[in-house]
């Protein structure tokens, strides 16, 4: 053994629960808070079928579902079209008692019924949204149910697709060892010609976990076969991902003190690799020197590699390895300290959640403070709250009772967070037309160190009304920010939020009065911090959103904040955005770079002069992308023959992704490349898509971070002056 296996698997465990994104408040699967038995009488009512999620607080797949796959509204689509949908937790409530009748064994397991409770297909796993609304959409099939596999199989059937939903099934069903035959006898039998077939490549994808396995050690003994079958990039991206999976112990095994690695074996691994040859075999070639300091047992020696190889390394890898600093919390100061200045380094790893992680770990290994809130309640005397934020890279729930018409609540941090209350009292509780319950709920920030004092007029059915009372400065200016002043837009977008979910409507009807509300919120907001540039708040929301401002004024503004909000985390991030977009800001002249187009022709910005150019960096998973590919369009078709050319900058990682896009979206008109975030990250400073910007016919900035209509408009404004 080369590393503890169990110590892998919980760091491994961990590491999954703790980088799963924040969900959002997309449309997705309608979860009724309804029993089993109202769930039936509702299914036959509507003629339809009942599907339950049998889920664990701790499970990370279970979080992974509901954070990545149920909150999709291409999932919500379908299941609330074919399901009455219900979540069970499997170790509370009636839960326990249906795990049990429908012998639920693995979380999560997901079991579709007819009206009569009857069991019609059930399947367990985490799986991407489009592969599991196959998955279910497949098992309801009675030609795809597990009996008509079964009876297909034994038939002698021995089709792909049918090997590989058979296997599963029996995988799923916790028959992993004949799930494990019938993957071996179908591969024992296919003859070397159809092994490396493209209809056969899911034996290596699904069912080789590693480079150790026989399927897997066949592909690398064949490779240049499957190469001519299946294509490079898709071989060399699984032979990299089974490398790497390999690779990453050794790489995070020096978060804990006593794990050993067995050098012999590292000089095997070693070895493999440079056997294997890959195409895109860079990223490994870093984590091979951050692996080989582990040997020397320094942890200071593995943060100082860290520090220097982390720019080369890929997103995940980085993400990985500052998770894990988490585990550092009982080392000496020197080591928590070098840690935190990582962490707080590159923060900008990810967006959003992720983020919240890294800092809230930055912050556990610097210390953490208590902060306490209290509120006067004017319509209910006694009650109990739920107070929800996100700490320590999960999602945290607290129950509190509150009595007098007061509410005092005291919580630990290790950073400002934001917050919400929602009070769960009958008396101001509204049932909806979907059979739930809207509770009213406000919003705060958790400021380690500060207190805060709040009035909330309560009323059934309406948006919480906020007062600030006294306290801390950073709860005073988000309150006056987010209630105080309130646009009426707002306001009554809030309303009609609250309204829709009562009358189960869908808020997705009401596109105009979202896009008046969110313009009015982002005018309300950069007038803000605009005027306030003492207050924490403004502090953050000029973090949250840099890409509203010019980076001219977004710099003039930030040297108007105080040196202890520049020294805080959000403060350097800025710092650090603004440092590194001095270069490329709006009236200056872009870098060159050269690419390959998609007919192997070199395309470079130089070569361009003389025309307005227009940037877009997109790629095929990437839907806000395809979005603006209409006004893309629209720019090229208005411009292009006064002298405006596109180049399309595709960062997918797989070319035959790329290309079917370029189809698909009948883009072969313009200049096609593809690069994977080299010259996004590297020339413009960016990570994130899509990013669209216009240069004139002298390489210079006229506009970035363009959306919608301001494609076209702004081109057409710069080319008539």
């Amino acid at each position: 053994m080369v590393i503890n296996s169990m110590k892998i698997k919980l760091i491994l465990f961990w590491m999954i629960a703790a980088i799963l994104p924040l969900s959002s408040f997309a449309q997705g699967v309608d979860f009724k808070e309804l029993t089993m038995r109202e769930a039936l009488a509702l299914a036959k009512k509507e003629k339809k079928m009942v599907f339950v999620d049998f889920y664990t607080t701790w499970c990370g797949p279970c979080k992974m579902m509901t954070s990545e796959v149920f909150m999709r509204e291409q999932v919500g689509t379908y299941f609330n079209r074919m399901f009455v949908n219900l979540k069970m937790d499997a170790e509370k409530g009636e839960g326990v008692e249906l795990a049990k009748k429908y012998q639920v064994k693995a979380y999560p397991t997901f079991v579709v019924l007819k009206a009569d409770g009857t069991e019609v297909y059930r399947t367990s796993g985490a799986r991407p949204a489009g592969e599991f609304i196959d998955k279910i959409r497949k098992g309801i099939d009675p030609k795809w149910s597990p009996e008509g596999l079964t009876r297909r199989y034994k038939k002698g059937e021995r089709t792909p697709e049918l090997v590989n939903e058979y296997a599963l099934l029996q995988m799923e069903t916790g028959n992993n060892e004949l799930g494990d035959q019938v993957i071996r006898e179908y591969f024992d039998k296919l003859p070397d010609k159809k092994k490396v077939k493209p209809e056969n490549f899911f034996l290596y994808t699904r069912y080789a976990l590693n480079y150790r396995d026989p399927k897997a050690s066949y592909m690398f003994a064949n490779k240049d076969r499957f190469v001519k079958e299946n294509g490079r990039e898709k071989v060399d991206s699984l032979l990299y991902d089974w490398l790497r999976q390999q690779v990453m112990p050794f790489v995070l095994a020096p978060i804990v003190a006593d794990m050993d690695v067995n050098e012999g074996e590292w000089i095997r691994l070693k070895g493999k690799i440079r056997d294997a040859v890959l195409s895109n075999g860079e990223g490994l070639a870093e984590l091979e020197e951050i692996a080989e300091v582990r040997l020397k047992n320094s942890m200071k020696d593995y943060l100082d590699i860290c520090r220097e190889k982390f720019p080369q390394l890929e997103d995940r890898d980085r993400l990985s390895i500052l998770m894990g600093f988490a585990a550092l919390k009982e080392r000496n100061e020197e080591i928590r300290q070098a840690a935190a200045d990582l962490l707080r380094d590159n923060l900008n790893v990810v967006e959003g959640f992720n983020r919240q992680v890294l800092y809230s770990i930055m912050l556990e290994l610097e210390g953490k403070r208590e902060f306490r809130l209290r509120a006067a309640i004017d319509a209910v005397e006694n009650g109990k709250v739920v107070v929800s934020y996100f700490s320590k890279g999960r999602f945290v729930q607290e129950e509190h009772e509150f009595n007098n018409h007061m509410l005092n609540i005291r919580i630990a941090g290790k950073d400002t967070l934001a917050a919400g209350i929602r009070f769960l009292c009958d008396e101001l509780a509204t049932s909806t037309a979907r059979g739930t319950k809207q509770n009213p709920h406000f919003s705060f920030m958790i400021v380690p160190g500060e207190f805060a004092v709040l009035k909330l007029d309560l009323e059934k059915g309406k948006v919480p009304v906020v007062r600030w009372e006294r306290g801390g400065p950073v709860n005073r200016d988000f309150v006056r920010l987010n209630y105080d002043l309130q646009t009426p837009e707002e306001e009554a977008y809030n309303q009609l939020i609250i309204d829709n979910t009562i009358q189960g409507g869908d808020i997705r009807d009401y596109p105009r009065e979202f896009q008046r509300s969110f313009e009015a919120n982002k005018r309300k907001t950069m007038e803000f911090i605009r005027g306030n540039p003492d207050s924490y708040i403004a502090l953050v929301k000029l973090a949250e959103h840099y890409i509203w401002f010019d980076e001219n004024e977004a710099e003039d503004i930030y040297s108007r904040f105080p040196e202890n909000l520049k020294g805080n985390p959000y403060g350097r991030v800025i710092a650090q955005r603004l440092k590194r977009s001095r270069d490329f800001r709006t009236g200056r002249p872009a870098k060159n770079f050269e690419k390959k187009d998609m007919n192997g022709k070199t395309v470079s910005l130089e070569k361009l002069r003389g025309k307005y150019v227009l940037l877009d960096f997109w790629a095929s998973w990437c839907g806000p992308c395809i979005g603006e590919m209409p006004n893309v369009h629209k720019a090229y078709d208005l411009l292009h023959d006064k002298g405006f050319e596109v180049i399309s900058i595709s960062t997918d990682r797989k070319e035959s992704d790329w290309r079917k896009a370029m189809k698909e979206k009948q883009m072969e008109h313009f200049v096609n490349l593809r690069d994977t975030k080299g010259v996004l990250h590297e020339i413009f400073n960016r990570d994130a898509i899509p990013f669209i910007l216009l240069l004139d016919p002298q390489g210079r900035i006229v506009a970035k971070e363009l959306r919608g209509k301001d494609i076209y408009e702004v081109a057409i404004e710069s080319m008539n002056k």
